[in-house]
């Protein structure tokens, strides 16, 4: 056989490097990074070169399965299709659409088609039961923009090409990419400011990988609203705002001022440990980077999201870059403008809010927090209707991805009447599932770069690329648009609103793995229609005249502001949106004051680690040797506690309690403990090496329920969570 090397993208986090793929008869034989790529320049992780385990894995499921007592069986599609079909006109029949529910995982947002025909069957069904693992780490971002910009897509990224300031809170891009923009190479770009004259710093209760890359500064859990009201008013305070930019673009700075006005550099001191002067010198740094025309800009991610105070946080942190000029600056942050205004186009999903408990559901998405009380329902309700009876999951394994204290969500994923998983491999909500159906894989499908809010538009080097599968699915295995059309005939539901568009899919579908399938055009036409219609060359020019990708024109800034891209009513920047500033003002202070009072506790953030991302990474060989994640605290933390690297401890929080050996490390901050994520593969059956190298789910301690999610965005409180730490007795 013949070895051929193909070019294509790794789809596994934002980054998206370019890789080199040595296939002979249909399977990996290497896996390289692309020196040609247009952006990542011969760089990417060993997730993504180390794919090769995962794609051929042993425990891949390759036929539709079916539960049978303790046995799943393969079956055909036809009778998957229809079984599940039966199942779910039965309940919905009986009981409304509300009865059947959807959760994604970040593998599946990653795929730019299969979301317009998922959306197209839940709109078509009337259910908006939509979850996923964006009320688990990012939500809080969509909330903010849908406040300020007026659209939940209008996502600014930094400009790290250009900037000569930028502080990085809650975030490792060396390890795990960036949060809802592209930056390969994000370790070498941000060492590129230092040597241009600038400085980036990271602020962090871990000294974090990334951090090599510039400046450090330790932060405790959970209280960067603090540090950041504190910049925000350090900035007011000492003359740092553009006034003629804001008057001229923006509303609502006097009540900005007037909320940050009592949060000092000293005051924030008390609760953050980050130095007064430290802080004021931050403050400065970024004032002399604005005011020389460099740009500055603040940028944060999940480790900020994910604690009480995200939103604010958030809002906080735009309102700084507005108001110091930086936003929509060269320098500073900029919107993206990619193949489709995702902004314009999506702007219903802002806000929507149907939950009886005033929960939000943002960007379409209910809260993950609520999972186990939507499924279980009501205990004092007889056999409550309003509870959630039928659920597919796609691309995610919630059981270890959300909130799970005592393991209420194996209990109430076991309690559906149907549950369906769309993914790779049986997983532990596999396990649990009715059926399992197999999806492509990322080498499998034609695809191009997504970025939620533009594509590609959304990268410190604007640039697009598409690329062709470099496998062949095997013969069972389907993407997920396929599954949706093909349920959405079963169910006899009319698709887009139109029963002559909902025809010509649903057939389009049924022949599309048959003998016609071969002569009718694929899927990868939508994409072609997209390029072509963005005034791009077509897929087939793109994957023969640039297959490494191609530069776009770099984004210079000033095309948002003052534009018709700013959706909110008076097409201004709002700073002060009044839900948020309401929430900020009556929750400051009393989370302040707690803060005082446990500031000798332990917390408990969360850690990403270059080998994992997700289940199908943990279920890999070459990449995980260790049979166990550890708990890491600070030296001070394991002489107090009497324990030393590799003995066990008990992480015990309001809402369980697990047993983990720690390492011990300088790199933590002190009274601080960082759980690695993605481990507590015990149960899952279907994951072979995943479950002899099993490790500790963290997330079991985290609580769920209304009192544990952040009203404004749905998120689930997943770090800076209050813990006690002691030694395991013996096992």
């Amino acid at each position: 056989m013949t070895v051929e090397t193909r070019i294509t993208f790794c789809r596994i986090c934002e980054a998206t490097c370019g890789l080199e793929v040595d296939v002979e008869a249909n399977r990996v034989v290497a896996i390289r990074p692309d020196p040609k790529h247009v952006v990542s320049q011969g760089y990417a992780c060993v997730k993504g070169t180390r794919w090769g385990a995962t794609q051929h894995s042993p425990d891949r499921v390759l036929h539709p399965q079916k539960r049978v007592g303790d046995r799943f069986v393969d079956i055909s599609w036809d009778q998957a299709i229809s079984e599940i079909g039966a199942k779910l006109r039965s309940l919905i029949d009986r009981h409304g659409p509300q009865v059947l529910a959807h959760f994604v995982g970040s593998a599946g947002g990653a795929i730019v088609l299969s979301p317009m025909f998922r959306v197209a069957l839940y709109n078509a069904i009337g259910t908006r039961r939509m979850y996923g693992t964006g009320t688990c780490d990012t939500m809080n971002k969509f909330r903010v923009n849908g406040e300020m910009y007026g659209a939940a897509m209008r996502l600014m990224y930094p400009d790290v090409e250009h900037t000569h300031f930028m502080l990085v809170l809650g975030a490792n891009p060396a390890v795990s990419g960036n949060t809802l923009y592209h930056l390969p190479r994000a370790q070498e770009r941000f060492a590129e400011i230092g040597k241009r004259g600038g400085r980036v710093v990271f602020l962090n209760p871990r000294r974090i990988e990334t951090a090599a890359a510039g400046e450090h500064v330790f932060i405790r859990p959970d209280t960067d609203v603090f540090f950041l009201a504190a910049f925000l008013n350090e900035t007011i305070q000492h003359g740092h705002v553009d006034r003629e930019r804001v008057g001229k673009f923006m509303v609502g700075f006097e009540r900005l001022a007037k909320s940050a006005e009592a949060w000092t550099p000293e005051r924030q001191e008390r609760v953050t440990g980050v130095p007064a002067a430290t802080l004021r010198d931050l403050v400065r740094a970024h004032s002399e980077a604005s005011r020389s025309g460099r740009g500055g800009a603040l940028s944060m991610a999940t480790g900020v999201n994910q604690g009480r105070s995200g939103s604010p946080c958030f809002w906080l942190l735009e309102s700084i870059n507005a108001i110091s000029g930086n936003l929509d600056r060269k320098g500073g942050t900029l919107l993206g403008s990619g193949l489709i205004d995702m902004g314009d186009a999506l702007k219903e999903l802002a806000l929507s809010y149907d939950r009886e408990d005033g929960l939000p559901t943002v960007s379409g998405l209910q809260p993950s927090g609520m999972l186990a009380d939507d499924i279980l329902g009501n205990p004092d309700v007889k056999d409550d209707p309003k509870r959630i009876r039928a659920m597919i999951v796609e691309a995610s394994n919630p059981l270890l991805a959300c909130s799970n204290p005592d393991g209420r969500l194996d209990e109430a994923f076991a309690s559906l009447e149907l549950l369906v998983t769309i993914d790779l491999f049986r997983n532990e909500v596999g396990s649990l599932a009715h059926y399992v159906l197999p999806a492509t894989t990322w080498m499998e499908r034609p695809e191009i770069p997504y970025a939620l809010q533009s594509f590609a538009g959304a990268c410190a080097t604007p640039y697009i690329i598409y690329a062709d599968p470099v496998l062949e699915a095997p013969p069972d295995v389907r993407p997920e648009w396929w599954i949706y059309l093909r349920l959405a005939d079963a169910l006899g539901v009319t698709l887009f609103g139109n029963r002559l568009a909902s025809a010509a899919a649903k057939l389009y579908a049924r022949l599309h793995f048959g003998p016609i399938g071969r002569l009718l055009p694929g899927p990868e036409k939508i994409l072609d229609g997209m390029f072509k219609k963005a005034g791009l060359p077509g897929i087939r020019e793109m994957a023969e005249k640039h297959p490494h990708g191609l530069l776009l024109p770099e984004n210079e800034g000033n095309n948002f502001l003052g534009t018709d891209r700013v959706l909110t009513p008076h097409k201004k920047v709002d700073l002060a949106p009044d839900p948020i500033v309401a929430a900020f003002e009556a929750t400051a202070e009393q989370l302040f004051a707690e803060e005082l009072t446990t500031r000798d506790r332990l917390k408990l953030i969360g850690m990403r680690q270059i080998k994992r991302m997700n289940t199908a990474s943990s279920n890999s060989a070459p990449l995980v040797r260790e049979t166990t994640n550890h708990a890491y605290l600070h030296p001070e933390d394991a002489a107090r506690i009497g324990v030393s690297n590799g003995e066990p401890v008990e992480v015990e929080s309001a809402h369980g309690r697990i047993r983990i050996p720690v390492r011990v490390s300088d790199e933590m901050m002190p009274r601080t403990v960082a759980i690695p994520q993605c481990w507590g593969h015990a149960k899952a059956d279907g994951l072979s090496h995943a479950k002899t190298h099993p490790g500790v789910n963290s997330n079991l301690l985290a609580g769920d329920g209304p009192a544990h999610i952040e009203a404004l965005s749905g998120m689930s409180h997943l770090s800076g969570i209050l813990i006690d730490v002691r030694r395991a007795p013996e096992a």
